[in-house]
């Protein structure tokens, strides 16, 4: 009898505590501006035929995420969201921050690329076999890019830019398919 195969997904959900699991199928932010300012941002998740995921949330306002750090400036940043997508073979780490303004994400994606590359390298340690087709995407929505796009601006292809942040700017919908196909 064949031995069935576990799925990539599956053994991330063991490493991970659960009450991160966010299956709300969006991607949302509720904050306040510099200027006390409320604002909401709402991306709907659209999955493709063939790509499995998880969407797994780290707020720092509901509990403390690193507890062993100090109160530091910067050693608690980390983004929305980490969506880890299973197609075929491959295995997608998107580490998404998303962003009222144009203010930059980098320090966010960096942290957060850190933890990610942890989780690797503890499900190796321990003898959890990860694919070798392993991708980690860093992923930037801005709230005023995707007005700015949506004044006629034709959609181009993603790329990732110099600091390797891919800039996603739909207004209404996140498309994970999208972002597996950047190189």
């Amino acid at each position: 009898m064949a031995k069935q195969q576990i799925s990539q997904l599956d053994l991330i959900k063991t490493l991970l505590d659960s009450s991160h699991i966010d299956d709300s199928k969006v991607l949302q932010e509720i904050d306040k501006n510099h200027k006390g300012a409320s604002f909401e941002m709402r991306r709907q998740i659209i999955c493709h035929h063939g790509i499995e995921y998880t969407l797994y949330r780290f707020d720092p306002s509901k509990v403390k995420l690193f507890p062993y750090f100090s109160t530091k400036s910067g050693l608690h940043k980390i983004c929305d969201y980490i969506l880890f997508a299973e197609e075929g073979q491959h295995l997608y780490l998107l580490l998404i921050e998303l962003k009222k303004g144009t203010e930059s994400a980098n320090k966010q994606l960096a942290a957060t690329q850190c933890f990610a590359e942890f989780i690797i390298s503890t499900a190796r340690r321990i003898g959890i076999q990860l694919t070798e087709h392993l991708v980690i995407h860093k992923v930037r929505v801005s709230e005023e890019r995707a007005k700015q796009r949506n004044r006629g601006t034709k959609l181009k292809k993603l790329v990732a830019d110099q600091n390797g942040i891919i800039n996603y700017d739909h207004s209404a919908v996140f498309r994970i398919k999208e972002i597996l196909e950047v190189d």
